[in-house]
């Protein structure tokens, strides 16, 4: 390597270890998990609720803790319904089917019409009066199992989750939760109530405005062209462009 003209002295040699006191242009290598590439800079969505939490069998954040053990009790009064079929094949097998799947079945639409928040669907004012009918259903068909040595159990199993989700039904949250969600009110107050829903005003487009009188000029400086009138008879209305002859 030469010295530049403009310089005195050797030339340095790029090879040689540079002194204390030299300035070091090596950087130091950064530690990865300090800085973490890829983050979000915007606002971050919750994660969509899982199977669990949408049906009820784990809460939920939008939902109310009484609701959950309603959902809660209702599977468990699912699985014991199942149990108590299969059990009471040992005495009538045909009435024991015909009450399980009867059972299973209102337990099914009233998870379906809670979780979902669906009780409208019933057309009924007051969304609690589905549940208590279904609860009634669940009661009578628990009440035949007690009478089977083989499902007594299963018989108090189902009994305590039926009054537990009747205790569960009139407290005041789950009041309240009923009576605010859209979907748990018949299908009349809901197109009253989206009817009744002032819309966000839009402003007019704009329009083109002539002049407010004939000796008036527009305040922008712009004139529109005047329209082309009828053509004119005669020699006068000729352009300047050659005539015929005559």
């Amino acid at each position: 390597m030469t010295n530049s003209p403009y310089t005195s002295g050797p030339a340095p040699d790029p090879n040689a270890t540079p002194g204390p006191g030299a300035p070091s242009f090596q950087y130091r290598p950064q530690d990865p998990g300090e800085v973490q590439y890829g983050q979000p800079t915007g606002p971050v969505l919750p994660p969509p609720p899982t199977w669990g939490q949408r049906w009820g069998l784990l809460p939920k954040d939008d939902r109310p803790k009484q609701i959950t053990v309603i959902l809660q009790s209702l599977w468990i009064h699912l699985a014991a319904t199942v149990i108590a079929t299969l059990l009471g094949l040992t005495g009538v097998a045909a009435l024991s089917v015909v009450l399980g799947v009867l059972a299973a079945a209102v337990n099914l639409v009233l998870i379906w019409a809670v979780a979902r928040e669906q009780l409208g669907r019933f057309r009924s004012a007051n969304p609690r009066l589905p549940i208590y009918i279904g609860l009634g259903v669940l009661a009578v068909a628990a009440l035949y199992r007690v009478f089977n040595p083989f499902t007594v159990v299963a018989a108090l199993i189902l009994t305590a989750a039926i009054l537990l989700v009747l205790v569960l039904a009139f407290t005041r949250p789950v009041r309240a939760w009923l009576q605010d969600r859209p979907g748990n009110r018949p299908r009349g107050e809901q197109q009253e109530q989206a009817a009744g829903t002032p819309l966000d005003p839009q402003a007019p487009p704009p329009q083109w405005r002539g002049p407010a009188g004939p000796g008036s000029q527009n305040p922008y400086g712009y004139q529109p062209p005047a329209p082309p009138g009828p053509p004119a008879n005669g020699p006068a209305a000729s352009n300047g462009w050659p005539q015929p002859p005559r």
